[in-house]
């Protein structure tokens, strides 16, 4: 049983829907298919909902309309006039409850993070009635099955947290059913169902925890990611040119490279996969035939396999002259960063020099000046003496591999590579989870950071290899001339 995920960019049009339903086709049922909204929809329904909270009527008007002129340009494309019409008057009815919302909307003169995730679902909904529509259409059985009927969350609306209990239970009586009667069931991504019945979202990334969350219920052989990229790649191509598709990666690689600023997987997606032991596969719509990056329990390979940078950090530094403050003065600081809601990215502590090292993701928070003093008000509170420092616009360099960070000479390298290149390193920290090696850096060096580790631990044996395949060409090219 496979379950197959498609981003907003492949199915951002008729032409790319129909793509999209080839792909599906090609796999061997059953099959479910968790789908994004078309690319671009979202933004729409968001801009309408805060629109009709100040009364715009004639700006949510053209919204709304923009909204269903997208979906209609759609559902043109369906072949068939039966499944035409029948997706056309599905869809009637979804933006009729989007007029409905934004109607609610209005009357309260403000957008609640309920109406919000009411209002951005609709775009899910409606891809999930286009393809399926779409796949009806060429012949292939298929029902939408919307997923604030299966995703059971709570009730933090905008970063719902699921319940996968019961989500078992639910797939059990909502999905499960058609798939057994052969149909292919198209699936909202990036919503859930609270307690209440009312309509939930699970935040950034949440079409893909989506999909893990649907193929851990349903105990799915393989979950796939189609997106805009051939797979996991080993570096950012803007910063790194020669960089490629990682061909497999372990669970925990994966989650230190989307924890560390890779784009291709939110780090929570992994997470339903890995206690069952389920295959993430990443794949491109774009070229469907390219074998894409596997990620599983364990993956080959103990080198560096990718090397990515997370920006936009600060670095806060904790120096206690008195070594037994240590552990209240990291309860202080850690409370006050909870307390604010700013996420500590990584931390290290040097009790020889009684120096805490935090960077931490503060956008938003008003940056050293407000941060800094944040934490020198906590640790004061709790009678602790202490120097806090702070610098801003700093990146945290993340190498990526499996037993990396058990490796002392590569730590060593690492660090001589970057003097060599003239690279500052403002603090190191070596993860517990043995596959990443980082380093925080000058945000203006991130990139040639990045690009100089590349083609330390990655690039050579690459290029190696293009060089051997270009002199046998070479070679090869002259044996013909001379013959």
């Amino acid at each position: 049983m496979i379950v197959m995920k498609f981003g907003g960019t492949s199915v951002g049009d008729a032409a790319r829907v129909g793509q999209a339903a080839a792909i599906v086709e090609a796999q061997p049922a059953p099959r479910a298919v968790v789908v994004s909204a078309a690319s671009g929809v979202t933004n729409l329904l968001l801009d309408a909902a805060r629109a009709a909270a100040v009364e715009g009527d004639e700006l949510v008007a053209k919204l709304a309309a923009d909204i269903r002129g997208k979906h209609h340009e759609i559902a043109a494309a369906i072949g068939d006039d039966q499944e035409r019409a029948a997706a056309l008057a599905a869809l009637d009815q979804l933006h009729a409850a989007l007029d409905d919302a934004l109607a609610d909307v209005a009357r309260a003169g403000k957008l609640s993070p309920r109406d919000s995730d009411r209002t951005v679902a609709t775009g899910e909904k409606a891809m999930s009635i286009l393809l399926a529509g779409v796949l009806r259409s060429r012949g292939t059985p298929a029902v939408h099955v919307w997923a604030d009927r299966v995703i059971a969350t709570d009730d933090r609306h905008g970063h719902a947290r699921p319940d996968r209990g019961q989500t078992r239970e639910l797939a059990a009586q909502e999905v499960l059913p058609h798939l057994d009667a052969g149909a292919t069931v198209v699936f909202t991504g990036f919503i859930g169902r609270a307690p209440d019945g009312s309509t939930t979202t699970l935040g950034r990334g949440g079409s893909d925890y989506s999909a893990t969350l649907l193929g851990a219920a349903l105990d799915a052989d393989e979950v796939q990611i189609w997106t805009d990229v051939p797979g996991v790649l080993s570096a950012d191509p803007r910063q790194v040119p020669d960089a490629r598709v990682v061909p497999g990666i372990s669970y925990d690689e994966a989650q230190e490279l989307a924890h560390f600023g890779a784009k291709v997987l939110h780090p929570r997606t992994i997470r339903p996969a890995v206690s069952l032991g389920i295959p993430v596969r990443i794949l491109s719509t774009f070229a469907p035939h390219e074998p894409g990056t596997l990620v599983t329990r364990e993956a080959p390979g103990s080198s560096v396999k990718a090397v990515t940078a997370l920006t936009n950090l600060l670095l806060l530094t904790i120096d206690v002259p008195e070594l037994e403050d240590l552990a209240a003065a990291s309860a202080a600081v850690f409370g006050a960063l909870h307390g604010d809601r700013i996420e500590v990215v990584a931390a290290s502590q040097a009790s020889s020099r009684r120096r805490m090292t935090y960077v931490v993701d503060a956008a938003g928070h008003g940056g050293c000046a407000r941060v800094g003093q944040r934490m020198r008000e906590a640790l004061e509170a709790a009678d602790i003496e202490s120097e806090v420092g702070c610098e801003e616009d700093v990146a945290l360099v993340a190498a990526v591999g499996a037993g990396v960070a058990a490796a002392p000479h590569t730590l060593s390298q690492l660090l001589a590579v970057l003097g060599r290149a003239g690279i500052p390193v403002l603090s190191t920290n070596q993860q517990h989870s043995n596959v990443a090696l980082t380093v925080a850096v000058p945000a203006k060096d991130s990139a040639r950071a990045v690009l100089t580790l590349h083609d330390v631990f990655i690039g050579p044996q690459a290029a190696s290899a293009r060089g051997r395949r270009r002199r046998r060409a070479d070679m090869l090219a002259e044996s013909l001339r001379v013959g």
